[in-house]
Parts: C-alpha cells; sequence; structure tokens
C-alpha cells in the first residue's frame, strides 16, 4: 500500500513573528560585500538539494509557532549539509530557545507567543540555539533582490520575514507556491491578513525562490517576496565554514575581519 503525503494543517497557525523593529546596531549587508563583490553568482542556486525532502522538520512550529526559532533550526541544516555532514537540531533544542525568548511555557501554554525576528538573532549569537552559535547577522537592503540572491549564495541561505497575506493558506495547501494573487494586495492578498512569519529561503532562480515553511519545501516567485517582505538576513556561522573558508570561497579570517571593523564603527557611532 502507498502512503500518503501528510500536508501540515495551517487552520490553527497563527502569527509566530512579530512585525520588523529596527534597531540601529543592526549590520548591513551592504558593509560586507565588498570581497563577495568579485565573486559572479550563479544564475540559479539551491543549497536545499542535499537534504532529503523527507528529511526537514517542522520543529514544533505546527503547534507552538516558534517560526523563528525553526528557522534558524533549518539553517544549521543547510550549512551543515553543505559542508561535510548533516547536522539536524533536536525539536527540545529548538523549543528550548524559542522558551528562552519568549517565556513559553511548554507544560500549559497551549500556542506559544509572536516574537521580533531580532530578538531571535541576537538570542541565537550570544547563547546559540542547540548549542550552535552564530557569528554574527546583517541586515538586507529592504526589497533588494541582487542582494537576496547574494545573501543565500554567499551564506548559505537567507532569513526571511513575511507579512503573509491569506491568500497564501490557500495557495500553500493547493499547489505549495506563493505568488502575488490577482487581487494584488487588496482582501485575501493583502499583507499581514493571515500571519506574521520567519522562514528559511535556500535557493534562486531568475524569477523564483525555494524556502522551507513548517518542515515542507515551499515555491515563491520573486515578486511575491518583494511584496510580501518585512526584513531579511544574511547570517554568519562557523557551521558554514570548512578550510577556513566557506564553500563559495568566502574567507573566514576576512570576514572576521570585516565584523570587527563593523563592531569598531558601531561602537564609535553610539558613544
Amino acid at each position: 500500500m502507498t502512503s500518503k503525503t501528510v500536508r501540515p494543517v495551517l487552520s490553527t497557525i497563527k502569527s509566530g513573528r512579530l512585525p520588523y523593529v529596527h534597531d540601529s546596531r543592526t549590520f548591513h549587508l551592504s558593509d560586507y560585500l565588498s570581497q563577495e563583490d568579485t565573486v559572479k553568482i550563479p544564475k540559479k542556486y539551491n543549497w536545499g538539494k542535499k537534504i532529503p525532502s523527507d528529511k526537514w522538520s517542522s520543529f514544533g512550529n505546527l503547534k507552538i509557532n516558534n517560526c523563528t526559532c525553526a528557522a534558524a533550526g533549518h539553517l544549521i541544516m543547510s550549512w551543515t549539509a553543505n559542508i561535510g555532514r548533516l547536522r539536524k537540531p533536536t525539536t527540545k533544542g529548538i523549543v528550548e530557545a524559542y522558551t528562552d525568548i519568549t517565556g513559553f511555557n511548554p507544560k500549559t501554554d497551549g500556542i506559544g507567543k509572536p516574537v521580533e525576528a531580532i530578538k531571535a538573532l541576537k538570542y541565537w549569537r550570544k547563547h546559540g540555539i542547540d548549542e550552535r552559535k552564530i557569528i554574527s547577522f546583517a541586515k538586507l537592503d529592504f526589497k533588494n533582490r541582487d542582494q537576496l540572491k547574494q545573501a543565500i549564495y554567499f551564506y548559505g541561505g537567507c532569513y526571511v520575514g513575511l507579512n503573509l497575506p491569506k491568500s497564501a493558506e490557500k495557495q500553500y495547501n493547493e499547489s505549495k507556491k506563493w505568488t502575488v494573487s490577482r487581487t494584488g494586495t487588496k482582501g485575501a492578498g493583502e499583507p499581514g491578513s493571515w500571519i506574521g512569519h520567519a522562514l528559511l529561503i535556500t535557493g534562486y532562480t531568475k524569477k523564483e525562490l525555494t524556502a522551507i515553511s513548517w518542515g515542507k519545501e515551499i515555491i515563491l516567485s520573486l515578486d511575491f517576496w518583494e511584496t510580501y517582505v518585512d526584513e531579511s538576513y544574511a547570517i554568519f556561522s562557523a557551521d558554514f565554514i570548512r578550510d577556513k573558508q566557506t564553500p563559495t570561497k568566502i574567507s573566514v579570517e576576512v570576514l572576521k575581519k570585516d565584523i570587527e571593523k563593523l563592531q569598531n564603527k558601531k561602537a564609535g557611532m553610539t558613544r
């Protein structure tokens, strides 16, 4: 007997990500790209190809709406799968991080609280998620398609926050593809009319993006991303470093020097 693919039930899903909050201390990806600008990126790429479709996990996101931490778990998977051996975080480790960030009690609280993506990223950098810390993170220029593709290719994926429209729920259930509806941003296409959500984008082509959400792969049109994106981040991690460089030949020593320069620059601005 052939087993049927079980699709996530999204009718009970609530917002897991609160809207973007500006923080003047956040690095900007444009400040990092001096080295990377010399590298020509391919027309299409997908870091998620090395991970079988049934190996992704929702990390509890279907029950407690912890998408900001689940997306981090998916990035850890993407990085480690592409530098050697896949390391899949535990759902327990992801939920523990989410609990620390929000105060969620898995024993008494049925549904978790939404949280700002930047809080999850700061926690990840300072404390680690499932015992994996990141080096730093940098915000992309708003709706910059070129930077989005650079972030995906150079850093093993892009951490993205979206204000999803109600139309996205129906599209997910029917086609696993998010596109801007015929009504545009009105009615069911209104930004945020469904939920605020964080996810990992693993790949890109000329007009589409590949993402991981609720443990499943989904395709987004670039127009959809541009219409509903609220924030996007490149994440820098030792989990994406092999032989002192990333798989895309970005030197970790140069990267660390760039981060140090930016830290000094930010410190000077806040004095």
